[in-house]
């Protein structure tokens, strides 16, 4: 078990490594075997070890490999800790990644610096494993810090494009302030319990009763939650996240799905005991996802850029899973983060598709009836939709009214707030996510003189495997209500009626968006008043 434990990110590190370094002057067809041989055996590692964590309830596992930093203060181990959250988040993260892998030997097949590219997804990967797999807060920081890396360097990736340059640079400096915030906030927790072990750490939580540790501790989570703001690009440190579509499209899947962007919530949920005890910080968190849920949300409708409309829902659905890790259920926020990571890959490498089909084309304006040439795209993009509305049936509609209905039978009146906030949010994500599908694939054709065809199997198999992981992920949610995530007392299920929002949504697109084209800006100044005042005052804090 510890072997097995051991080699899932190394099998990336060594991908890394090799494709970087060894084999990038083979041939595509031998490149692309090597290539996604060691993330393969990776991802059936995983499964192994999510198998075994969940179908035998094996126990919290942790294992010292060596001591890293002994002195007379502190000692720092690497190591790992393994729970049931853990192993589903590892699963996660190699099985994106995998397809990742898969859907790049497509999409970069003529980029110059094809092995360069897997070389920093892998590692990327291998990041995020580590963060993901850290017992202490010094190894979570290398991860934390590895994930960032990775992202300036994919984000950059074309990096004789003045606008890559300037994107991986906002990335770049927008987490240095979260990182800053992170360190002030190790360091205050490890003032209170000399250690930075987790294990430690909650063991003796429930013993604190000093006043001025109760009120360090409430400032170090206070530090933590804003160096996850910068990393799940929550207002008003989401600005770098809409400019790393600047980086290919396959990455933009990768950071939005199951890395970079997850980073910030699986820290918040894995020091769930200390956010427990800190009153004031978890109502700060709620009420600022919810924000985010429905303002950056708002924005996604103003964009034209296929890929940005996609960002923006991500910023929206964090701020879903942020809101209620603020109310104190973190199971329901981990359940919402598993099944968006199979939906938000799916729409993002089907957006890719899209793009290389309109031979690099990105304005959805300037698209139209792609259903009559790229059918399975578009049946794939359809189910990625429909998961990201929350539409019945589908993962989105278990995990997003899971979170709503929490929202709703919690007593406190900031979560009945934030209940209506997301509520709004939901008709909002289904304008954003229909009027992309409508101008997208349906309506009149708004290209000539192109040949439109669909993309190879490398690219089209990922998509179709994950269009069935989008629809079945959400048969899991006893799984999540079962699971052992420190939390606030369960409550029973119930649906939130949210079916009403979301037809409105879907309607509202149909009417102004496909009916009859418009540009989003006439709509918003001939038709809304309130969008006018919203959109001022967007423009005025810089969120557009």
């Amino acid at each position: 078990m510890e072997i097995s434990i051991l080699l899932i990110p190394v099998m990336f590190l060594l991908n890394s490594i090799i494709s970087g370094f060894f084999i990038n002057k083979l041939e595509k067809n031998k490149f692309d075997v090597i290539v996604n041989i060691l993330p393969l055996f990776g991802l059936l590692l995983s499964i192994y070890l999510v198998t075994i964590f969940t179908l035998y309830e094996q126990s919290v596992l942790t294992y010292k490999l060596y001591p890293w930093i002994n002195i007379e203060y502190f000692s720092a181990n690497i190591g790992y800790l393994i729970d049931q959250m853990s192993s589903v988040m590892i699963f996660v993260v190699c099985s994106i990644s995998f397809f990742v892998h898969i859907y790049s030997t497509g999409y970069m097949t003529f980029d110059k610096d094809y092995s360069r590219f897997f070389s920093y997804i892998s590692f990327f990967t291998f990041a995020m494993l580590l963060l993901v797999m850290s017992d202490n807060f010094i190894q979570m920081f290398i991860g934390w810090e590895g994930v960032g890396l990775a992202s300036y360097l994919l984000i950059g990736f074309w990096h004789s494009k003045a606008s890559a340059i300037s994107a991986n640079l906002k990335a770049f400096l927008v987490n240095r302030i979260g990182d800053l915030f992170f360190i002030i906030g190790v360091v205050i927790i490890f003032s209170i319990f000399n250690s930075f072990n987790f294990s430690v750490i909650f063991d003796e939580i429930n013993y604190l009763k000093d006043p001025n540790d109760l009120a360090n501790l409430e400032l170090a989570c206070l530090f933590l939650f804003i160096g996850a703001m910068a990393k799940s690009a929550q207002i008003p440190l989401h600005i770098w996240l809409p400019d790393s579509m600047e980086g290919p499209t396959p990455i933009s899947a990768l950071i939005h799905a199951a890395t970079m962007v997850t980073a910030g919530i699986f820290l918040i949920i894995r020091l769930s005991p200390i956010y427990e005890v800190s009153t004031y910080t978890m109502d700060t968190i709620l009420i600022i996802g919810a924000i985010t849920s429905l303002l950056l949300g708002i924005v996604g409708i103003y964009q034209n850029d296929i890929k940005k409309v996609i960002a923006y829902s991500t910023i929206s659905q964090l701020g879903y899973m942020i809101c209620i890790l603020g109310a104190g259920f973190y199971a329901a926020s981990f359940f919402h983060l598993f099944t968006h990571a199979f939906f938000k890959a799916l729409l993002f490498l089907s957006a890719g598709a899209v793009i290389i089909s309109m031979h690099h084309e990105q304005d959805i304006r300037k698209m139209g009836n792609l259903r009559a040439y790229l059918p399975i795209t578009y049946k794939c993009f359809l189910i990625g939709t429909l998961c990201l509305v929350g539409f019945p049936l589908t993962s989105g509609f278990f995990s997003k009214d899971l979170i709503l209905i929490s929202l709703y039978n919690d007593d406190n009146f900031l979560s009945l707030f934030s209940y209506v906030i997301l509520v709004i949010g939901t008709f909002v994500t289904s304008m954003y996510s229909f009027r992309l599908l409508f101008l997208v694939f349906h309506g009149d054709e708004r290209f000539k003189g192109q040949k439109i065809t669909e993309q190879g199997l490398s690219m089209l198999i990922p998509l179709v495997i994950l269009s069935v992981l989008a629809v079945i992920s959400g048969a899991c949610i006893n799984f999540f209500l079962e699971l052992n995530i420190y939390s606030t007392e369960n409550k029973n299920i119930s649906y939130s009626g949210i079916l009403d929002f979301i037809l409105h949504g879907i309607l509202s697109s149909y009417f102004v968006y496909f009916d009859s084209f418009l540009d989003i800006k006439k709509i918003i100044f001939r038709r809304k008043t309130l969008f006018k005042i919203i959109v001022s005052l967007l423009e005025r804090f810089y969120l557009l």
